[in-house]
C-alpha cells in the first residue's frame, strides 16, 4: 500500500519545496566610496539568500540605521574619514554588539587582519579579491566562522599564526595598534603637536612612541622615519 493519500501526486513534493522560502541575511555596507558600494551592489544584489538593507558612507548615521533595521552582516572599510579603522572596529562593536564585521579594505592583510581580528571583526577581505568572493565571505561570516583570504590563511598554516614571523622593516607587524596609528599620521605629513592633538596625547608621549617605532623598524633619524612613513601610507 502506498504512503501516500490516494489524491497525492509525488510532483506535489517538488511544487511544496518550492514554496518554502528562503531566509534572507540582511546586509548594511558602510564605504565612503560610490564606487565601491554600487559594486559590492551589482555583485549581491540577485542571491536568494543575501539582502542588501542599507549603505552609509558616514559612521554615524550607518549606527543609527544598523540599530534600528539590525542587519545581520555589516560590510565596512577599515579606514571612515581619516579615523584609525581599529577604533572603528571597537566603536561599532560596542555601538551595534549584534552585528557581525566584515573588512573591506585595500590595506594590506598581513598587517591589519589580525588587528581586526582582535578588535572584533569576524573576517577581512581585500578590495583586491575577485567580487564573487564576497558572498562566499558573507557566507562564512553567518555561519559562525572567520573569513581570510586563501594567501593569509596558507600564511597561517606555514607560521603556525595569523602574525607570524614578523621582519624587520615591516610596520605592520612590528608595531603595535596605536604606533602604527602614529606612523600612518606622521606619513600624512602631522607633526608632534598634531598627532598628540588629534589622540589627546602630550607631544612628550608621540615623540617617546616616534622613538619606539625608529627603535623596532632599524631607523637612524626622524627623517627616515617620515619617508618610510610616506611609503607604508602610499602603498
Amino acid at each position: 500500500m502506498s504512503a501516500y493519500p490516494k489524491d497525492f501526486h509525488p510532483n506535489q513534493t517538488k511544487k511544496i519545496q518550492h514554496q518554502i522560502p528562503t531566509v534572507k541575511h540582511k546586509i548594511y555596507i558602510l564605504d565612503e566610496h560610490p564606487v565601491v558600494i554600487e559594486g559590492l551592489k551589482k555583485v549581491l544584489d540577485g542571491l536568494d539568500d543575501i539582502e542588501i538593507v542599507g549603505y552609509s558612507g558616514d559612521e554615524t548615521a550607518a549606527i543609527a540605521e544598523i540599530n534600528k533595521i539590525k542587519p545581520a552582516v555589516l560590510i565596512l572599510d577599515f579606514n571612515i574619514k581619516d579615523r584609525n579603522g581599529i577604533d572603528g572596529i571597537k566603536s561599532i562593536k560596542e555601538a551595534c554588539p549584534g552585528v557581525l564585521l566584515l573588512v573591506f579594505s585595500m590595506h594590506d592583510e598581513n598587517a591589519y587582519a589580525e588587528r581586526c581580528l582582535r578588535a572584533g571583526a569576524m573576517g577581512y577581505m581585500m578590495k583586491s579579491e575577485p567580487g564573487n568572493r564576497i558572498a562566499l565571505a558573507i557566507r562564512q561570516v553567518l555561519s559562525g566562522g572567520f573569513f581570510f583570504s586563501a594567501n593569509l590563511l596558507s600564511s597561517i598554516v606555514t607560521g603556525g599564526s595569523l602574525r607570524g614571523t614578523a621582519a624587520r622593516g615591516e610596520p605592520g607587524r612590528l608595531l603595535s595598534d596605536r604606533q602604527l596609528e602614529i606612523f600612518e599620521m606622521v606619513g600624512r605629513g602631522m607633526d608632534s603637536h598634531g598627532i598628540a592633538e588629534k589622540l589627546s596625547l602630550s607631544s612628550k608621549t608621540v615623540d617617546a612612541h616616534k622613538a619606539n617605532i625608529r627603535q623596532k623598524l632599524g631607523l637612524d633619524s626622524a627623517r627616515e622615519l617620515l619617508m618610510e612613513a610616506v611609503r607604508w601610507v602610499e602603498k
